[in-house]
């Protein structure tokens, strides 16, 4: 016959072992009981037996999803800190208005003309030349308008004693030769040499009227027709030189 105390004591250890089976189960989802019974089972026998249950949470809200935050889209920049941008990458020489688009005003009654692609493509030629070569926002001005007149910004093949190409420039000249010429990066370069020259003779220049500086490079028999496309010239450059900057 079995010890009575050992039987008493595995029937109390079978007893346990049963509870917290059936508290495991219930919490699994196994058997038929209801939510609220497993709750009632799960807090009552199994607190009475020593076991801590951890009651079951919603995965969805125990789970926190961080989600980077969108970089703040940049802030556009005003003309004046551009200038200011320019400004700092123009050859030191050069007076303080060679970097405003227009220093003194304009002249005269103003014209203006509808700019194909073409038309903008070459002006924007010239002003990166002008950048590039340090003389800043003034020159590029006065290289825009000039070609306005000469050519209406087209790098067109034929004009007035053979001359060429968006500034309307003579190969007899000593502007180059006429396959030159036609390179709208050559025929700009060539302007805006000619034009840093004058510049270097007339240190006055860039507070002198548009017509007079381009006049000083073209030698035209109009030479007050420059005038006219000056303020569009400027919105050209500012439009250009903000959208590469």
């Amino acid at each position: 016959m079995r010890n009575p105390a050992r039987l008493t004591g595995a029937l109390g250890s079978r007893a346990t072992v049963m509870t917290v089976a059936g508290v495991a189960a219930a919490l699994v989802g196994v058997g038929t009981a209801s939510a609220a019974t497993v709750a009632s089972t799960s807090h009552h026998p199994a607190a009475s037996h020593g076991v801590h249950v951890t009651p079951k949470t919603d995965a969805a809200s125990s789970v926190r999803v961080r989600t980077a935050a969108a970089p703040a889209a940049p802030q556009p920049q005003s003309w004046q800190q551009i200038e200011q941008t320019v400004a700092q990458q123009t050859s030191p020489g050069e007076p303080a208005a060679a970097n405003q688009l227009t220093p003194v005003g304009t002249s005269g009654a103003q014209a203006w003309m509808p700019i194909s692609s073409p038309q903008l493509t070459n002006a924007t030629t010239i002003v990166q030349q002008a950048l590039a070569k340090g003389m800043g926002v003034r020159s590029a001005v006065i290289a825009v308008a000039t070609s306005m007149q000469e050519s209406q910004l087209q790098n067109i093949d034929y004009g007035t004693s053979e001359s060429l190409g968006l500034f309307q420039q003579q190969p007899d000249c000593g502007w180059g030769t006429a396959q030159q010429i036609l390179d709208p990066s050559y025929a700009a370069d060539a302007f805006l040499t000619a034009l840093q020259q004058h510049q270097a003779s007339d240190p006055g220049w860039a507070t002198q009227p548009l017509w007079v500086t381009a006049q000083a490079v073209q030698n035209s028999g109009y030479p007050f027709a420059y005038a006219k496309w000056e303020s569009q010239a400027a919105q050209l450059v500012q439009q250009i030189v903000t959208q590469v900057r």
